[in-house]
């Protein structure tokens, strides 16, 4: 069990391929790692922390699913344009509880996001 604080620098993280995600995302992120898409994970439970920082190119569509666990999303460059209207830019964040359906649209610039949770969650696309 760790007990000391944890440090990870982003130049040295392995990046994730489509084998490495759960079968119930296999598909999309397969079409990621296509386009240029990534992730890494940051954190896998440590302190109660599940986090992860992803890089996707303009234009990539996140289709409407859901997330068991609540999980909180800074966007730390570029932007998306989430289902229903609301657009998101470096600096923003979003809270989004546990089984909400959202999606997302990457704008022009492409976009760099932190996703934080208290547990490691289970995704259903719709």
């Amino acid at each position: 069990m760790t007990t000391g604080p944890i440090f990870r620098h982003l130049a040295t993280l392995e990046w994730e391929t489509a084998k490495d995600q759960k079968a119930e995302v296999a598909a999309l992120a397969a079409q990621a790692d296509a386009l240029g898409a990534r992730r890494s994970r940051l954190t896998r439970g440590e302190h109660g922390f599940h986090s992860h920082i992803s890089e996707m190119p303009p234009g990539f569509e996140v289709p409407p699913h859901t997330h068991s666990v609540s999980e909180l999303m800074v966007i730390l460059e570029g932007s998306i344009d989430v289902t229903g209207g609301t657009t998101l830019e470096a600096g923003d964040t979003a809270v989004i509880p546990a089984d909400h359906l959202y999606g997302f649209t990457v704008g022009e610039h492409g976009v760099r996001f932190l996703v934080a949770r208290t547990e490691d969650a289970a995704t259903n696309i719709k």
